[in-house]
């Protein structure tokens, strides 16, 4: 008797409500000027109808989205532009990021690597890109939207390095415990790699988790007045002291190109 080959079928990872309730709210979010009726958001994130229904009702009473009763149809709500609104000042780093990004692409191609760009954010910094498409190490450490103290992490560091002395130390003591929990990271080497910074004008963070990884970073002004930091994390070798300077050169040059520069005044 001959024996069929069978194929066991495809078991796919179970969805979160949550997971299911944000598919719906992107899919009204993409349309949300014509609407988008039950059949068409269910039939769009692969939810039975009852499950859609459900969850759209709850995005409806929490005024993620409004229904409209005559043409049966969902739109965006208030709570989105709210939650915007209550964003404030980090939606002006959208524009940084935009601003800065074509500069910064062709950075990448020259120098290899990884870049980030990370601001002052609440006391800390924040990444907010993050540019591998040239790279050629597959390891980051960071994320778009992740926090780190002041002083983790090259772009956090150079954000720290520019700051007045009495600021900086201010920052190192407040953050002296929260250093420990980074690699070999203490308060000792943050401090000693600011007051590097201002024979060197940059930074380099050599205190990482992941062996033979290192990053280089400058700080970025705009009319005198801080608003980023760019790094690149790259293979020791490829930042070896020789080589920092130049990496610093075209960091500058990129910033200065995109409008903005390396240094305060």
């Amino acid at each position: 008797m001959m024996l069929l080959e069978t194929v066991a079928p495809r078991v796919e990872e179970p969805r979160s409500s949550l997971s299911k309730a944000l598919a719906l709210l992107v899919v009204v979010a993409e349309r949300s000027q014509k609407g988008v009726s039950l059949s068409s958001a269910a039939n769009r994130t692969g939810l039975h109808v009852a499950t859609a229904h459900r969850l759209l009702t709850a995005l409806v009473d929490e005024n993620f989205l409004n229904f409209d009763p005559y043409t049966k149809r969902y739109f965006l709500g208030l709570m989105p532009y709210e939650i915007v609104n209550r964003a404030g000042p980090d939606l002006e780093f959208l524009q940084l990021r935009k601003t800065l990004r074509p500069a910064l692409d062709i950075a990448q191609r020259t120098l290899g690597g990884i870049i980030n760009l990370s601001v002052q954010s609440q006391g800390e910094a924040l990444c907010i890109a993050v540019l591998d498409g040239h790279a050629q190490i597959l390891v980051s450490t960071l994320k778009v939207g992740a926090r780190r103290p002041l002083g983790v992490g090259a772009a956090s560091l150079a954000l720290l390095a520019a700051q007045p002395r009495e600021i900086r130390a201010a920052v190192i003591a407040r953050e002296t415990e929260r250093y420990l929990k980074y690699g070999r990271l203490t308060a000792l080497l943050v401090t000693e790699a600011c007051e590097r910074f201002a024979g060197d004008g940059y930074v380099v963070n050599e205190a990482l988790i992941i062996p033979d990884i290192g990053a280089l970073a400058i700080p970025v002004f705009k009319h005198g007045t801080l608003v980023c930091a760019v790094s690149v994390t790259n293979t020791i070798s490829h930042l070896h002291p020789h080589a920092r300077a130049g990496i610093a050169v075209t960091f500058r040059r990129a910033v200065t190109d995109a409008g903005f520069h390396a240094e305060a005044a």
